[in-house]
């Protein structure tokens, strides 16, 4: 198994001191994917979610499409749309977000987040979705006795 990719962190937010009411804006400059790779991922993170689904855990799908517009008054060049590659996010009973999961852009492994228990890129292969569940269930916090 190849190792995945990693993508850029996004920078912070960045306010246009022209206008009177300034707007928070999060650049992203790493490379896009594919509608067709896009599209593969989904389906990848729709297993895992039917499996979280199963297992009562409250998850949420995010796709993200990068609009970035010029500043000629004409109308061309059109808009730059860049496709991201979508993310699955795991939600605990009480609302904290507990695991985020996407798929390597070249590896095609899952890659899952676990910021609750310190985890920043676990690998896992892309036949192994009940071993991304099995991880997600042991980072959501264990019920008060």
């Amino acid at each position: 198994m190849k190792p995945c990719e990693q993508s850029p962190a996004i920078s912070g937010a960045d306010a246009d001191a022209a206008h009177s009411t300034q707007l928070a804006v999060q650049e992203y400059d790493g490379p896009g994917v594919s509608d067709e790779t896009a599209e593969r991922h989904d389906r990848a993170l729709a297993v895992v979610q039917r499996l979280l689904k199963a297992k009562e855990v409250h998850t949420l799908a995010v796709h993200t499409i990068a609009l970035k517009l010029g500043q000629a008054r004409e109308p061309w060049p059109p808009a730059q749309q860049t496709r991201r590659t979508p993310e699955l996010v795991a939600h605990s009973p009480e609302g904290w977000e507990v695991a985020t999961v996407t798929v390597g852009t070249r590896s095609n492994c899952y890659v899952v987040s676990l910021p609750s228990v310190g985890v920043t890129a676990q690998l896992v292969n892309a036949n192994q979705p009940h071993a991304v569940v099995d991880l997600i269930l042991a980072a959501l916090p264990k019920e008060a006795a």
